[in-house]
């Protein structure tokens, strides 16, 4: 789940980031208001909001088709971490986008290279330290989830946090701590190792972001 919404999130993150950053049209200005805006939003206020707006589109779902996928549906859970991600997402990404300079996009139009690939070829590679700092936050966010899970997966499909509190709960009324440990550190190891590959590139990216050439 997390891969997933990870995937989900960079590729719509990407292009809309670089194009926020790197080009002006009408309605830019007010879309990067918007995008700053989603900064100040707690996404674990707006859960209940969520879960209703899936409820009402599952129902709608049964009496056309008579049977609903909204809710305890990991792919669209996937898609709500990806969505509430965002805001954070393209406003680091675009930060790094502005401080590249236009020197490298003039060269690709020279070689006849379009938009599309000058994005795909030359300016993503160069965002790879921001897009690595970005992958690793979002990573731990999506990772240690908790109230989002519990509320729009109710089945039997448990992602691992939730399923872990369930785990913690059991154990403690058995007082067996030995499984109960070995849960939290299935949690903390895939994340402790993503770290250490990737320090030295989210430091670079950290510190490149807010430079400006």
């Amino acid at each position: 789940m997390t891969a997933l919404a990870l995937l989900i999130l960079l590729v719509v993150a990407l292009p809309a980031a670089y194009v926020l950053a790197r080009y002006t049209f009408r309605g830019s200005q007010l879309m990067n208001s918007l995008f700053k805006a989603g900064l100040f939003i707690n996404v674990n206020y707006i859960v209940v909001p969520i879960f209703l707006m899936l409820l009402d589109g599952d129902t709608f779902l049964r009496g056309q088709f008579g049977d609903g996928f909204l809710l305890d549906n990991l792919f669209v859970l996937a898609f709500v971490y990806a969505a509430t991600a965002l805001p954070f997402t393209i406003y680091l990404l675009s930060s790094y986008f502005q401080s590249l300079p236009s020197t490298y996009e003039e060269a690709a139009l020279v070689d006849g290279a379009g938009y599309f690939k000058t994005m795909i070829s030359i300016m993503i590679p160069m965002a790879r330290p921001s897009i690595i700092a970005v992958i690793l936050f979002n990573f731990l966010a999506f990772w240690n989830e908790y109230i989002i899970a519990l509320t729009l997966i109710p089945g039997p499909n448990k992602t691992l946090p939730v399923g872990l509190m369930n785990l913690m709960a059991a154990q403690k009324s058995a007082a067996n701590y030995g499984q109960m440990y070995a849960g939290m550190v299935l949690v903390m190891l895939p994340t402790l190792i993503l770290y250490i590959i990737v320090q030295k590139k989210l430091t670079q990216g950290m510190t490149l972001g807010g430079l400006k050439d």
